[in-house]
């Protein structure tokens, strides 16, 4: 472990000496339930961290990061970020074969004309639209994952190279190419483009994105996804085609409200290609700053490539935190 953190204690210095702003920051999820996969094999419910199971317990996956950001002078600026794979309720950071930052590990320049980003990273579907499920893309609930429908397609790539635009009257534009020995399932990989719009006017906002197949046996992916907020509600819809590289297509509903200081929703799936439906509702509160308490719950009522039918359900409290370690002098 030691011969991996003496890169980033090297940036650290680097940077530091060159007047960086570094912060350490992090997620704590600590909760009680089962994902589907659990409930279908019949196992009991348990504490988890957001780790456990491939990060699929929970509602959001525990891990810690360092971020830092340079001053290069001229409106320019150099930035990095860090971020360990998911630690499960034994403290293990990912599993054996993962990288220790898993899950992100890039650095970039931005200033006026936008931002350029280099090394693993969230996949451009992903970034674009995980804003728009309610519920943070629930690691054991979310009901656009589990009945394979969801707009945010695959997640990170490694040697990926993206540029965001700046917003130019409510339009951003992402674009991103990852090499093709990022491959995750079989020994066909390759090279993939990735480009996404959005547009956003006060209270609506849409996106839409697309991604060429990651492997020869795989699928291309497109996805589109629209939210507005009503002030009492607000509401969301989506339709995919190709989840995760797979013959795989459907839409996606949800809402969330805000109720007496709770926020109050639910997520909706339905995969047109296996039948696969999944039911998703939430409740949750910010307790103490930075410190919320969830309550998320899940139904599919078919199986599905994901996984069986089945019910998902987590009880849980997430801790949230951003350290900064210096600024500029």
């Amino acid at each position: 472990m030691m011969k991996k953190l003496i890169p980033a204690a090297i940036l650290l210095t680097a940077m530091g000496a060159a007047h960086a702003e570094l912060a350490v920051y992090g997620l704590v999820d600590i909760s009680y339930g089962k994902n589907i996969a659990d409930d279908a094999a019949d196992r009991n419910a348990r504490i988890h961290s957001g780790g456990d199971d491939g990060s699929s317990q929970g509602n959001s996956v525990t891990r810690v990061g360092l971020k830092g950001s340079n001053d290069l002078g001229s409106g320019l600026k150099a930035n990095f970020k860090l971020e360990t794979a998911g630690i499960d309720r034994d403290l293990r950071i990912g599993k054996e074969d993962k990288l220790f930052f898993n899950r992100q590990a890039w650095a970039g320049l931005s200033g006026s004309f936008g931002e350029v980003r280099f090394g693993r990273q969230d996949s451009v579907p992903f970034q674009m639209m995980g804003g728009y499920d309610f519920n943070g893309l629930a690691n054991a609930a979310s009901a656009l994952g589990n009945s394979g429908v969801a707009a945010w397609g695959r997640g990170r790539q490694t040697q990926s190279l993206q540029y965001i635009s700046p917003s130019m009257s409510g339009f951003t534009a992402q674009v991103g190419f990852a090499g093709k020995e990022d491959g995750v399932r079989t020994n066909d990989a390759k090279a993939t483009t990735s480009a996404g719009l959005t547009y956003v006017a006060g209270k609506f906002s849409v996106s839409v994105v697309g991604e060429t197949k990651r492997e020869d046996s795989s699928e291309n992916f497109a996805g589109v996804s629209g939210s507005y907020d009503f002030g009492v509600v607000k509401v969301m819809a989506s339709y995919s085609d190709g989840f995760y590289g797979t013959n795989s297509k459907g839409p996606g509903v949800g809402f969330v409200a805000p109720v007496a200081g709770f926020n109050v929703g639910m997520m909706y799936g339905k995969n047109n290609d296996t039948d696969a439906a999944a039911t998703e509702l939430f409740i949750n509160r910010e307790i103490f700053k930075n410190t919320y308490a969830y309550a998320d719950f899940a139904r599919v009522n078919q199986t599905s490539y994901l996984g069986p039918r089945g019910n998902a359900y987590a009880l849980g409290v997430i801790y949230v935190f951003d350290i900064k370690l210096s600024g500029g002098r």
